[in-house]
């Protein structure tokens, strides 16, 4: 590729780019705007990558200095050095087997680049889609979401009403994860309309249903939640449907069967989701699921040995394939399951775990931790801090627009001030 020149040298372009960024007082992420990540700046800085045009373009906008001038600093690439968007497709995915989300995140928006400047269409959506998943996992939203909006906006995108669901329903779940609940919901409704044409027990279009039913959930509109669920109907055995679709269906009504309070229902569909869920299959999502159940189970106040199963097999799961937000998430279902058990020892470690990596939780796990201390607090005797807490957590509701649960613990908190 581009990134070397004859006898090794490094391109001249990145040492020009680093020293004018460096004298113009911008840090990597300033130069890139969001549009590029540091870790592609600091492979072009170091000549591993060879710029675009429109990254030319870019660069020289945000230095103030002239097109022309920029493009004089890259040296044109040999015929064996042009960029090969096969080699980098290769790159992203290997990156992304290795679970490397960094490296897949880097990787991905350079092949995309090369995809972009080739006008091919369906690799630039792949290799995108592949930099924002990464993103996501590596907790960098912000940056996944100006992905997405850019791939919603450019012009390779393909008038496809499936491309068009998945973009909106990755866009609903950031929404959801960042505490902007309302425009979750209205994303999410976005992506379930885009998918309407397409066959009724498609991927994308159950997908999409899904995504709606979790941001319902969590924003308390639990009618209408139902109401998407009760529609779902691929827990019947259809035969065209995956067993992973079907196992999806029955995890999102049990869901929102335990939040309604209609417990048996949320049991049968649970055992019906973990009796098609194989470890061999997706060991990620066999466990995310398993976490998922004994955290409805315990919201609804149910402590038996489906519970504890769970916990071990999402314990055994994501040791080895978790991510850290993952396996504090967990932390904190067992800290609940300590407290609905009286052992406030245990609760407390837990939540101090969790506590003390606060800048990795999402929305609903910030709120979660939240509303767990007031609960410990108040069982330990000590209204103050439980009212402290608790009113931290139904701030953190309300300001999403949770106002369902913000009323909940409100109610709580007058209890224990009455």
């Amino acid at each position: 590729m581009a990134a070397f020149l004859g006898d090794g040298e490094h391109m001249r372009f990145g040492e020009m780019l680093r020293h004018a960024r460096t004298a113009k007082g911008l840090t990597q992420a300033e130069l890139g705007a969001g549009v590029h990540s540091t870790h592609f700046i600091s492979l072009l800085e170091r000549g591993l990558r060879q710029p675009t045009p429109d990254m030319v373009q870019h660069f020289a906008t945000r230095l103030g200095m002239d097109v022309q001038t920029l493009t004089w600093w890259v040296e044109p690439p040999g015929a064996e050095d042009r960029p090969s968007l096969t080699a980098a497709m290769f790159a992203a995915n290997s990156a992304r087997e290795l679970q490397d989300n960094a490296l897949a995140a880097s990787e991905a928006e350079h092949a995309a680049i090369i995809a972009y400047e080739q006008r091919n269409a369906p690799v630039w959506w792949d290799m995108s889609m592949l930099r924002a998943q990464s993103l996501i996992a590596l907790r960098r939203p912000e940056e996944a979401e100006a992905v997405l909006l850019q791939m919603e906006t450019s012009p390779l995108m393909i008038a496809s009403a499936e491309l068009q669901s998945v973009v909106q329903g990755r866009l609903s779940m950031i929404a959801r994860t960042t505490g902007r609940l309302h425009e979750a919901v209205d994303l999410a409704h976005r992506s379930v309309a885009s998918a309407a044409e397409l066959p009724e027990l498609s991927p994308v279009r159950l997908q999409a249903a899904f995504i709606l039913i979790a941001a319902l959930a969590v924003k308390g509109d639990l009618d209408e939640a139902w109401e998407v669920a009760m529609g779902l109907d691929i827990t019947g055995g259809a035969p065209s449907v995956p067993s992973l679709l079907v196992a999806r269906g029955a995890w999102a009504v049990g869901n929102i069967a335990f939040r309604r309070g209609e417990v048996e229902i949320g049991r049968e569909q649970h055992a019906l989701a973990a009796r098609l869920l194989v470890p061999q299959a997706d060991l990620e999502t066999w466990a995310e699921f398993h976490k998922a159940s004994a955290t409805f189970k315990l919201q609804a106040g149910i402590v038996d040995e489906s519970v504890h199963a769970s916990l071990r097999d999402a314990a055994r799961g994501l040791a080895l394939v978790g991510t850290q937000l993952q396996r504090l998430e967990l932390d904190l279902v067992q800290a609940r399951l300590a407290l609905l058990t009286s052992d406030l020892p245990r609760g407390k470690e837990l939540l101090d775990v969790v506590d003390a990596h606060r800048t990795v939780l999402d929305f609903e796990t910030a709120a979660e931790l939240e509303d767990c201390l007031g609960q410990y607090h108040a069982a330990n005797g000590e209204p103050a801090p439980a009212v402290h807490h608790l009113t931290e957590a139904a701030r953190l509701y309300s300001d999403a627009g949770a106002e369902e649960k913000a009323r909940e613990l409100r109610e709580l908190i007058r209890s224990l001030t009455d």
